[in-house]
């Protein structure tokens, strides 16, 4: 079980995952097919024990939330966090993006054109 509980305590700065906090990617497939990713970064803490009056959570970690758009139309989306992120990450690096077993070209919007897409499809920030 996940949740944002009531603390102040974030994981450390990681440059890779901020570059990608509230922004949008076009994305090409090798066959010519084109989509349009946006992601958005949240932390996240795992409940680890307790009872009900009282809980134990982990260290903060950072989680990405992508949303995968084709024709400006919400097809899927995804969440992914600890290693899968960090080989995410390794990816983005490579302008690449794997998705459903599929290689991705990545082109990043620059952050007028993800505030432009972000307001056009109506998509919350989140606040740190």
């Amino acid at each position: 079980m996940t949740w944002k509980p009531p603390m102040h305590e974030r994981p450390q700065r990681d440059e890779r995952v901020e570059a990608c906090r509230d922004r949008g990617a076009h994305l090409q497939h090798a066959d010519g097919r084109r989509a349009v990713l946006y992601c958005r970064v949240d932390t996240v803490w795992t409940c680890t024990g307790g009872h009900l009056w009282w809980r134990r959570w982990s260290a903060p970690r950072y989680r990405l939330e992508g949303l995968w758009l084709e024709d400006d139309d919400l097809v899927s989306d995804f969440v992914i966090d600890g290693q899968e992120l960090v080989a995410t990450l390794d990816d983005f690096d490579q302008g690449v993006f794997a998705f459903v077993g599929e290689r991705w070209q990545v082109q990043w919007m620059d952050d007028d054109a993800s505030r432009a897409f972000r307001e056009r499809q109506d998509i919350d920030v989140y606040q740190p």
